[in-house]
């Protein structure tokens, strides 16, 4: 037979377990405790890619630190409500978002951040060569640079020059792809579109009601000379607008993040395996990312 002592530990043991048995079972799925000591559904938040060193702030309270190792974010026990996010890195563009939080979901956001000032490699028209004669003296003599000219047919306009070279500006018969997602412009406006499942659809798609398969990214009220995807990004367009080229992320939103790349006069650009090459009337340049 179990001592006074044991019935007495085993009773407060098996009390304990059904006391605190329902508690961590409401935590675990998203339930806190307020002052009062009522019960309060709570949601998260899951930042992704910020470059490490990256200080989050949630309605201006520093909250966490990126690491080289971990450049996502998790935020557990917030209660259902919008949040000012603010990711912050010296020598990098801020990144702000609105980012709503309801009870039970965890709601995503990828962090999209440039350096504030973008650098470019020019490539120049000429090159120079030093040129010995049989005097043994030598001169200096400027040569076209291949790299220059072989870039500058893809700018062209010529039909005999750009066939293959010249990448799909972006219409509705023929937009421009990547994976599943299509992006083209109509004027003034930018639009993309999901070719895959409506249920798998990105959230650049969806709202909190639906999910479509065509969204208006942003109407700039006059037609930019290029547009394109971001190298290696999907949620990233590039376009060239007036003087400048710029990164925007691709949300329905206006709460949404660009960033520049670059700024001169009349600069257009295109993406060659992988990389941004902008020319700005005779200047020709690679953007560094």
């Amino acid at each position: 037979m179990l001592s006074k002592k044991r019935k007495i530990n085993f009773i407060i043991f098996v009390a304990a377990f059904f006391i605190l048995a329902p508690l961590v079972v409401l935590y675990s799925t998203g339930h806190i405790f307020s002052e009062g000591f009522s019960l309060l559904k709570t949601g998260g938040m899951y930042l992704m890619s910020a470059p490490n060193n990256s200080e989050i702030y949630l309605n201006s309270k520093l909250i966490d630190t990126t690491s080289f190792f971990n450049r996502s974010i998790l935020i557990k026990d917030l209660r259902p409500n919008i949040y000012d996010v603010v990711v912050k890195k010296e020598g990098y563009n801020v990144w702000k978002k609105k980012i709503k939080v309801l009870d039970n979901l965890v709601s995503d956001a990828r962090v999209f951040m440039l350096q504030e000032k973008v650098e470019t490699r020019e490539i120049p028209k000429y090159l120079s060569k030093e040129i010995a004669s049989s005097t043994g003296t030598s001169t200096i003599s400027k040569i076209l640079n291949t790299e220059y000219s072989d870039l500058l047919i893809y700018f062209s306009t010529k039909k005999s020059t750009s066939t293959v070279k010249e990448k799909n500006l972006g219409t509705l018969a023929s937009p421009i792809i990547n994976k599943k997602i299509g992006l083209w412009k109509e004027g003034g406006k930018v639009f993309m579109s999901w070719s895959g499942s409506i249920d798998s659809a990105p959230n650049t798609f969806c709202d909190e009601r639906e999910c479509n398969k065509k969204v208006m990214l942003f109407d700039l009220g006059r037609e930019p000379r290029k547009i394109d995807f971001l190298p290696g990004e999907s949620d990233v367009v590039v376009l060239s607008f007036e003087d400048s080229v710029f990164a925007v992320e691709a949300e329905v939103n206006p709460d949404k993040s660009i960033q520049l790349l670059y700024k001169g006069k009349t600069p257009d650009f295109r993406i060659i395996d992988g990389i941004i090459y902008v020319k700005d009337g005779e200047y020709l340049a690679e953007i560094l990312l």
